[in-house]
């Protein structure tokens, strides 16, 4: 049967099960990455500030042909940064991966970002996660930076970003 993506924004109402989707999500990063992901920290009481304005964010969720939805198979958070809208907390896990549910949550923010009139949207990606870098050049995002977790001397994590205005 064939599953449709609906994105919708996020509530903080559903702040416990966006904590939860995150945590599921990077999971697997654990010991992978250097320092350890601070998403792992995330709970309910630290989502809800998040999802006030100016931040907020959106769930991604999967509608089968009865017209069921499932519970949330995705999800992100945004925040305004200078000119450009920032996201991070992309969370999609590993079974649900591949099915276009990433995709729907950047184009989410993009169209967000264009609808408070911001030049561009913008993300930090690990430099250890290869396959997240090329999801994000898929998208159209390019490499602005590089910088070092406190404590690192080597970079850890890029700098990326989309430019939605010729401004």
């Amino acid at each position: 049967m064939t599953e449709t993506i609906i994105i919708r924004p996020a509530t903080a109402a559903d702040a416990a099960d966006i904590a939860g989707m995150i945590n599921a999500a990077f999971a697997p990063y654990l010991g992978r990455l250097k320092p350890g992901p601070s998403a792992l920290k995330e709970t309910a009481e630290t989502i809800a500030p998040q999802l006030a304005p100016p931040g907020g964010g959106a769930v991604a969720l999967c509608v089968d042909g009865t017209g069921r939805a499932s519970a949330i198979a995705g999800t992100v958070l945004f925040k305004p940064e200078a000119d450009d809208l920032y996201f991070g907390r992309l969370a999609v896990p590993q079974a649900q991966r591949g099915h276009g549910i990433a995709g729907a949550l950047i184009r989410f923010v993009e169209d967000e970002a264009r609808r408070r009139a911001c030049a561009g949207i913008v993300l930090g990606v690990r430099i250890a996660l290869p396959e997240n870098q090329r999801l994000f050049v898929h998208h159209g995002f390019a490499e602005v930076s590089r910088h070092a977790h406190d404590g690192y001397p080597e970079p850890t994590w890029i700098r990326m970003r989309k430019r939605l205005t010729s401004g």
